[in-house]
């Protein structure tokens, strides 16, 4: 709590009639202990940075920097929300947080946040301080742009920064290892992108696609002393801070609790479009990482969150639901928004969405639990392409349209086009079944 009014005394006991044994200014921050009434006035118990007793009515709640009280007791269950990709370096995406932070319902609940916060320290801190007050619990992995390495901020070098962004969570209280959150076992996993998780045929008949260390800005911030991205090193490094112990004994101590998993980067091939739907192919060599596809493959999670891609996405694969609740960036919302949006109703309807403000589709956060089970699936404009259109890889030389148009078709070998029989993204998303 914090000292509102122009200074308050400190007594030893709760009578008015106690030894002072202080004076607090006006602003300074207190830990406070029980409340209580003395002959009709209400006191509260200070633990620091005095011992003693204060009016009650010389304190107020802390700024938002200091932890959330407990939310009150009920006999609602908590609920389970995942959100990624929140990029609040763009204003839009600070606003819509703090929008959705000022609403008071999720004060019992859990938030999964699977990374991509942003590259400035300053406003990670601010997000995940939002973030914290809301929720009851929150659990973070870092994504790419968290450990970016720019100007103006101290670190020499990604693992550095890294090693910042844990401490910040400890300082905050938000988890970053497994933990009870939502009602379920929740466990970050970190990882990292490297090109030996693209094992598809490479694009054919097309001039002019850049390679992926030539157009992916992880290539040019991120720096690995002693490691490097153009191989499995840095994947494999970061792979290596999971403790797959620690989640197996959470398991043992909470046996009827469900298994939640969840990363920044992409946890199986399956999840991401075919290099030739991407605006850059050379991306599918920087989404997902084989060591976290295996990991994922071991723990059998019932549900696995994921991000990155900014693809809203909601598949089963070998017994495990995959999901992604990105926000993206403000541009991507208004000029693809059935391909960002996870949502569980048509397009055409976003007043049924909850929450759908402010934009005319939700993008986040994304329900996963309540009520002890999971919501039933949610539709997504690309998840919903793979129920109705099956992967082909190997249609190498077919762009789709919005690709094809950034580069050179090399004659007689390339074409324009989805494929005989496709049905689109969009039209997909409003025609499978939730």
């Amino acid at each position: 709590m914090i000292v509102k009014n122009k200074a308050a005394l400190v007594r030893r006991g709760p009578s008015l009639a106690s030894d002072v044994v202080g004076e607090l200014p006006k602003g300074t921050l207190i830990t406070c202990g029980e409340a209580t009434l003395h002959d009709g006035i209400a006191r509260r118990e200070v633990l620091a940075p005095l011992k003693g007793w204060a009016s009650a009515k010389c304190l107020a709640d802390a700024p938002i920097d200091l932890p959330p009280p407990p939310p009150p007791p009920g006999p609602q269950q908590p609920r389970l929300w995942a959100l990624s990709d929140v990029h609040t370096d763009h204003g839009e995406n600070l606003d819509w947080l703090r929008q959705m932070c000022a609403r008071n319902d999720f004060r019992r609940d859990g938030l999964i946040l699977a990374g991509d916060v942003s590259s400035r320290f300053s406003i990670l801190r601010e997000t995940l301080q939002l973030c914290k007050k809301a929720f009851a619990d929150v659990s973070f992995v870092p994504g790419n742009h968290d450990i970016w390495v720019t100007r103006g901020e101290p670190w020499q070098d990604s693992l550095s920064k890294l090693r910042a962004v844990d401490a910040l969570c400890d300082e905050l209280g938000v988890h970053r290892t497994p933990a009870i959150v939502g009602g379920c076992v929740v466990a970050p996993l970190c990882a990292w992108h490297h090109a030996a998780f693209d094992r598809e045929p490479e694009v054919t008949g097309w001039n002019g696609l850049p390679a992926a260390d030539t157009c992916i800005s992880d290539f040019y911030l991120c720096k690995f002393p002693g490691l490097s991205q153009t191989d499995d090193s840095v994947a494999a490094a970061l792979d290596a801070r999971n403790d797959e112990g620690a989640i197996a004994e959470l398991r043992m101590k909470h046996p009827s609790l469900p298994l939640v998993t969840f990363s920044h980067f992409v946890p199986h091939p399956s999840v991401v479009p075919e290099k030739r739907y991407l605006f850059v192919p050379a991306l599918a060599k920087a989404v997902g990482s084989t060591f976290l596809e295996r990991r994922v493959a071991r723990l059998q999670p019932d549900v696995h969150v994921f991000g990155h891609t900014h693809f809203g996405w909601d598949a089963t694969l070998d017994g495990v639901r995959y999901v992604q609740a990105c926000l993206a960036y403000p541009r991507e919302r208004r000029d693809r928004l059935t391909t960002v949006a996870a949502v569980c109703c048509p397009a055409d309807a976003p007043e049924t969405c909850r929450p759908c403000s402010p934009f005319p589709v939700a993008p986040a956060p994304l329900l996963l639990r309540e009520g002890g089970a999971f919501v039933p699936r949610y539709r997504c404009g690309w998840s919903a392409f793979y129920d109705v259109n099956r992967r082909r890889p190997d249609l190498t030389h077919m762009l789709p349209p919005y690709v094809a148009k950034q580069y050179s078709c090399v004659p007689g070998v390339g074409e324009v086009g989805w494929g005989e029989g496709v049905v689109t993204p969009a039209s997909a998303m409003l025609s499978i079944s939730t």
